[in-house]
């Protein structure tokens, strides 16, 4: 089950990057356009939807790394085998 959990994850990261990187473009494009910069916004859009989605990337791995370690904790040790 735990393949579950980082295909979860790393399919939320896709998800996440490219929303970011959506709205950065065009929210920069459309102020570029708005107050005749362009493309200075747009560039400055795209950076903020990177540093954006790499923030949610670290909190991400942080929170799966916690309740990763909290799942092996209850699990029991397996039984020593003696031969």
């Amino acid at each position: 089950m735990e393949y579950a959990r980082y295909a979860n994850f790393a399919f939320s990261f896709g998800v996440t990057m490219a929303a970011s990187l959506f709205l950065g473009y065009y929210g920069g494009n459309w102020l570029d356009t708005k107050l005749g910069t362009s493309p200075l916004l747009m560039v400055v859009g795209l950076l903020l939807g990177v540093a954006a989605s790499f923030y949610s990337l670290f909190t991400e791995l942080k929170m799966l790394q916690v309740t990763s370690k909290m799942t092996r904790q209850d699990r029991p040790e397996p039984p020593d085998k003696e031969n």
